[in-house]
């Protein structure tokens, strides 16, 4: 059975495909040929059947981590190749703190290191993103992805077992939950080029007609938002003391601030980035349907069962509906009864009026702090897209640091929704 990742990126090629054919349509000011309008058909037939492959390979994946975790088993995919083997063994044996050593300009990337920046640099140039020139090194985002157990998965039985009682203890900055991918948004990486559609197909109408009457001829469109790529940057020092560190928590922390920072950026950027350079979040995305409420006003049953009737007026899918939250509105919901009578919570048992249900510090507090926005939505309709490499720049004689690394870090990004009335937002809740 194959993996999700490479699910996604048949899907991908797929995907792209169609937003070629419309776009040389588009360019030459025509409809689709007959021709292309049947490789259109195929195309998306075989992407809603890669929609369904994906789903049912994430459920797998998830159950034999599960299986993973509770028997000590270690995952050993089947049917991998030789390159897929080699990529396995370049992350057992990556050393981040490594890299950061050779990117000194006075030192060279070699081994290990080395061969995970040509992959980098390889993932940047298929992505049509410029690699910088100079000090520094390109991480495939793959690398990003934890695939061994590290000091704070293991509760201390594995890596934590490394760390000495009497030796300084590395704490994980507190960060919001990352959530998006679990409540079902599509995570696409090896993005390559430049915008990549998302296609959305209007229903045909249809009349009823007297004998004889003719139908009336409709045109209808595949159209859709874009990702485009936005650049995401950032910079932190690490001390040259802890470089010197050859210990196996010390790279488990780097690399899980690397991939904790991205996720954090991108998610955050999805629930309510403010457009422009940034990607425009789901609280400011247009077509994105609203609650009739427009003053401050205490959580109601009522409320919550508005914005579900809101998608199911505007006939959403039901692929992934679930309710998005801040944790003090959460905590709200879960006291709120839903009758006088029958006992029953709006938010019980996990679960927000039957739905899947999300707390994360990412969704803001509006209006001076007043307001907590509260989302429901199908989000297999939100796509998070990814372009390149992270490209990282290391300067060891930055001029106000004396004993210390400065990284500055780049990559590429986008978020954008097929169908915006596939969520309703109330933005006006207080707690």
């Amino acid at each position: 059975m194959k993996k999700s990742d490479a699910l996604r990126l048949e899907r991908t090629a797929k995907v792209q495909a169609q937003g070629d054919l419309l776009s040389k349509a588009k360019t030459e000011n025509r409809e689709l040929t007959t021709e292309e309008a049947s490789t259109f058909d195929t195309l998306d037939g075989e992407i809603e059947a890669l929609d369904a492959s994906i789903a049912r390979a994430v459920k797998v994946e998830v159950a034999e981590l599960r299986s993973a975790e509770l028997t000590g088993k270690k995952l050993t995919p089947e049917g991998d190749s030789s390159e897929k083997k080699e990529l396995r063994q370049l992350q057992r044996e990556f050393s981040i703190v490594r890299a950061i050593r050779g990117a000194h300009p006075e030192k060279a990337l070699d081994g290990v290191e080395k061969e995970v920046h040509e992959i980098g640099k390889a993932e940047s140039r298929a992505a049509g993103v410029n690699t910088p020139e100079g000090t520094g090194f390109s991480l495939p985002l793959s690398f990003l992805r934890a695939t061994q157990q590290t000091v704070s998965q293991d509760s201390g039985s594995f890596g934590g077992a490394l760390v000495q009682n009497d030796a300084p203890v590395m704490v994980d900055a507190l960060r919001p939950k990352l959530f998006l991918e679990t409540l079902g948004a599509n995570f696409i990486t090896g993005l390559s080029g430049g915008d990549v559609p998302l296609i959305v197909a209007s229903d045909f109408a249809m009349e009823f007609l007297a004998e004889g009457t003719s139908i009336t001829r409709q045109k209808k469109q595949f159209a859709g938002p874009s990702l485009t790529p936005k650049r995401a940057g950032g910079a932190v020092d690490i001390s040259n003391r802890l470089l010197l560190q050859s210990s196996v928590d010390v790279e488990a922390m780097i690399m899980t601030g690397l991939r904790n920072g991205f996720s954090t950026l991108l998610e955050g950027a999805a629930i309510n980035g403010a457009g422009g350079v940034a990607p425009t979040g789901l609280l400011s995305y247009t077509g994105v349907l609203a609650s009739t409420t427009v003053a401050s006003a205490a959580a109601t049953y009522a409320l919550v069962c508005e914005l579900e009737a809101l998608i199911e007026a505007n006939d959403s899918t039901e692929n992934s509906l679930g309710f998005l939250m801040h944790p003090k509105l959460k905590s709200v919901l879960k006291q709120l009864r839903k009758d006088a009578g029958s006992g029953m919570f709006v938010f019980q048992d996990g679960l927000l009026d039957g739905y899947n249900a999300v707390s994360t510090s990412l969704v803001p507090a509006l209006n001076s702090n007043v307001n907590y926005p509260l989302i429901f939505g199908d989000f297999s309709q939100m796509t998070i897209g990814q372009w390149g490499a992270i490209n990282i720049k290391v300067n060891p004689y930055s001029a106000d640091l004396e004993d210390s690394v400065r990284l500055t870090l780049n990559t590429h990004a986008d978020m954008q929704i097929a169908n915006p009335k596939a969520f309703a937002k109330n933005a006006f809740l207080t707690v």
